[in-house]
């Protein structure tokens, strides 16, 4: 084994280059389309105005609100900066909470609660306007709901639980909360949201991970090509080796080699993403990278020339980044052909499951390719 270390060693010493470049791609590709896409969200929010009249708890709740909006960026201004903005195209819409906001929702009056303003370039003033317009219906709705609830208790003389304006508002909310019909937040990875089972995440950072990871495996596997060239296969017969041998132990040096830069992936993902490391978590990377280098050395086994190879190598990444879901959503087609997803190697990864079906399969086939003879073309003298 000593030997096989040396001889390895002496092969890296020429192409260190590209290994370190295969090796850190999958986690500077993951870093680099996270961190974009970050940017990017924050640069598409639509720039809104507010102005604010009145600083009673309802017209400050309909800010808030307005500013929880993953799609809004929210300015409060004067009346007079916000409008002045507009005329100048750095805000899509200006909205005025008028003073006396409070008093009429109290009221039960839907009228002139708000006075808005857009410009010709206003592209996503309708939306905003109705969702705001929801805001505010929510309000109403809670206050007539409320003096119902006030009324009806009065009619009552054997209550002994009376309501007051502000418990029965406060008790609507909640069970707006626990009864929510549809609630989804669309989010980019690592926006600082609490984890909820209906929120959408972009990016899985560990699906796209495994994409890459499985594009550099392959890359880096191309050495089992050139080691299996005919004027290199001579060698062996003088060695105390066989070539298949020869190719499971080094190949078991990049094993070792991928599990340290796993680790340290981890590492960087937990400080830079703030994963959590769980036992789960480490077996489903262990087990994918085993089957990733098992499937990519089948491939190379399997291939010849390298321009084939590596062509090969990018259509199955094409192809499994688009049926994996870790990039595009994939829903659609997991439930037109269901058998994709026993096909998507990514898949007990991306559930922290280990893929038993892949070892058992890749194993197999590397099992008989070890067993089987080669055959020889013997010429005769």
């Amino acid at each position: 084994m000593k030997a096989i270390v040396q001889t390895r060693l002496i092969h890296l010493k020429k192409h260190w280059v590209s290994l370190i470049f295969w090796l850190a791609f999958p986690v500077i590709a993951t870093v680099a389309i996270m961190g974009l896409t970050n940017s990017l969200q924050q640069d598409s929010k639509v720039p809104v105005g507010i102005v604010l009249e009145e600083t009673t708890p309802l017209a400050t709740t309909l800010v808030d609100s307005i500013k929880r909006t993953p799609i809004i960026q929210v300015y409060q201004l004067s009346e007079e900066e916000a409008l002045y903005q507009l005329q100048q195209h750095k805000l899509d819409s200006v909205f005025i909470i008028q003073d006396g906001y409070e008093e009429q929702i109290m009221k039960g009056s839907r009228n002139r609660l708000i006075k808005s303003y857009r410009s010709d370039l206003s592209f996503a003033y309708t939306p905003i306007a109705e969702m705001i317009i929801s805001y505010v219906q929510q309000d109403t709705g809670r206050t007539k709901a409320a003096y119902t609830i006030q009324e009806l208790n009065k009619q009552y003389s054997n209550s002994t639980q009376n309501w007051t304006w502000g418990e029965i508002i406060e008790k609507s909310k909640d069970i707006e909360k626990e009864e929510n019909l549809l609630y989804t937040t669309f989010r980019f990875f690592n926006a600082d949201t609490e984890a909820d089972a209906n929120q959408f995440v972009l990016f899985n950072p560990w699906g796209l991970w495994a994409v890459f990871a499985f594009l550099s495996t392959c890359m880096i596997m191309d050495w089992i090509i050139k080691e299996r060239r005919k004027s290199l296969t001579p060698r062996f017969s003088f060695m105390h080796i066989s070539l298949k041998s020869y190719l499971l132990k080094n190949a078991g040096l990049y094993l070792l080699l991928f599990i340290i830069v796993d680790i340290m992936t981890l590492i960087l993902f937990k400080f830079n993403m703030r994963e959590v490391i769980t036992q789960d978590l480490i077996g489903s990377i262990l087990s994918f990278r085993l089957i990733l280098l098992m499937g990519a050395f089948l491939l190379a086994i399997l291939s010849t020339r390298l321009p084939t190879y590596y062509g090969i190598s990018f259509i199955l990444t094409l192809i499994i980044a688009i049926i994996s879901g870790a990039i595009l959503p994939n829903e659609g087609l997991m439930t037109q052909y269901p058998w994709l997803e026993i096909a998507n190697p990514l898949a007990p990864f991306l559930s922290r499951e280990i893929g038993y079906g892949w070892f058992i399969v890749f194993g197999s086939l590397i099992g008989i390719w070890f067993v089987r003879k080669e055959k020889r073309n013997v010429k005769g003298a």
